[in-house]
């Protein structure tokens, strides 16, 4: 049928132009080995600790160790926020200062935050993630 072969073109030509290796929220993995954690968390102490702090418990930015999310609960939606950020509530897109690897990593590393239960936390926001 002739929409199945445009499809199967058009997958091609996508293949074609994009990189086999780019990582985007679509494939992304979560990273659980140490030497990815420990490149993540480089990362978050750069350029997220400001509104996150340092435990990732949050001040302008939402707490990033309890069961809530604001913006969805899986590696691939966190990958996204990072990539596009959340101008209204003042974060920005890190898709210019951070490669691929880079969000996969400090992304991992978030994650890897949840029920670390740091002192004075804000308070939770968002849905429950299970």
């Amino acid at each position: 049928d002739l929409y199945k072969k445009e499809v199967e073109a058009a997958m091609i030509k996508y293949k074609a132009v994009r990189p086999a290796n780019t990582i985007d929220a679509s494939n992304v993995t979560l990273m659980t080995d140490a030497v990815a954690l420990e490149a993540g968390k480089a990362i978050f102490e750069k350029s997220c600790m400001v509104c996150h702090l340092a435990q990732g418990q949050g001040l302008v930015g939402p707490n990033l160790t309890d069961d809530y999310w604001l913006h969805g609960c899986t590696i691939g939606d966190l990958f996204n926020l990072i990539t596009i950020g959340v101008p209204e509530k003042g974060m920005i897109s890190w898709k210019d200062q951070l490669t691929g690897p880079q969000i996969q990593q400090v992304a991992s590393y978030i994650i890897s935050l949840k029920g670390t239960n740091p002192p004075n936390p804000k308070a939770p926001q968002g849905e429950l993630c299970q």
